[in-house]
């Protein structure tokens, strides 16, 4: 009988080490989706309540403000530094910026994967040369933030997933991601005619 209970505690230790090293082992990308979702209502929490005063909370365009939407329609956009600018760009305008695009924190890339940047290191404005692209082509959360921006402005912009790329992946974004980025707005300008640098 005392043998019994030695292997019957011998198989419960065994099966408590598996089962830790089993949660211990997450994976870069697992339960991505709701690990994104979760990001974006505390983001959205902290937005919301603005301590600082610096942050700007911007639904999705063309959705009535008098309903109920739930944080993955909305844009959370912090002022890191506000430009001298009065007018702000159309939807159908091109931008001309500087900017890094990165995930949410993971085990391998604590401040977020850099999955696209306009500049190489920490951002410097007199060195980095900005890039120009119709605001028509990104995708709709960055068209969203933007559009509320000035010339001068530098703004970190959290997009959830669905203002993204939603459930499909794109490069190494995968599925279900939630995009960050760090955008300085040079300039703005109809399509046709040349940006000022």
């Amino acid at each position: 009988m005392k043998d019994f209970r030695i292997l019957v505690l011998l198989l419960c230790a065994f099966a408590g080490f598996a089962s830790c090293e089993e949660s211990d082992s997450v994976g870069e990308y697992d339960n991505w989706q709701e690990r994104n979702m979760e990001y974006v209502d505390s983001i959205a929490a902290v937005a919301r309540a603005n301590a600082d005063g610096k942050w700007k909370v911007v639904l999705y365009q063309g959705l009535d403000e008098n309903k109920t939407w739930g944080n993955e329609f909305y844009v959370y956009c912090h002022s890191l530094q506000a430009g001298t600018g009065t007018e702000h760009p159309a939807y159908t305008d091109s931008v001309l910026v500087n900017y890094t695009g990165r995930l949410i924190p993971t085990i391998n890339h604590k401040d977020g994967y850099k999955f696209d940047s306009s500049y190489d290191g920490e951002f410097d404005p007199s060195f980095d040369e900005p890039v120009a692209f119709k605001l028509s082509g990104t995708v709709p959360g960055f068209s969203t933030a933007v559009q509320q921006m000035v010339a001068g402005d530098t703004w970190e912009v959290y997009i959830p997933a669905k203002l993204g790329y939603g459930d499909y992946e794109s490069g190494f974004i995968p599925a279900y991601s939630t995009l960050i980025f760090d955008i300085n707005l040079v300039a703005f300008g109809p399509v046709d005619a040349p940006l000022p640098k």
